[in-house]
């Protein structure tokens, strides 16, 4: 669920993986992996990215 959802936010805004990666500042592919399901980010990043985004913690991971 995490994978879609951060690739539909990502999308909706017109980022690259690699912006994106930029703006958390993560290491480059950090997002790729995550769209893929490779990994997820930590508790606290997940709630920087929810509020990123302006979207439920919630709703972010499918919770």
């Amino acid at each position: 669920m995490f994978a879609e959802k951060i690739r539909e936010l990502r999308q909706s805004r017109n980022l690259s993986e690699a912006a994106l990666d930029e703006i958390f500042g993560l290491m480059r592919g950090t997002v790729s992996n995550w769209e893929h399901g490779f990994s997820v980010p930590d508790e606290e990043l997940i709630d920087d990215i929810a509020d990123y985004f302006k979207v439920k913690r919630s709703e972010l991971i499918g919770a």
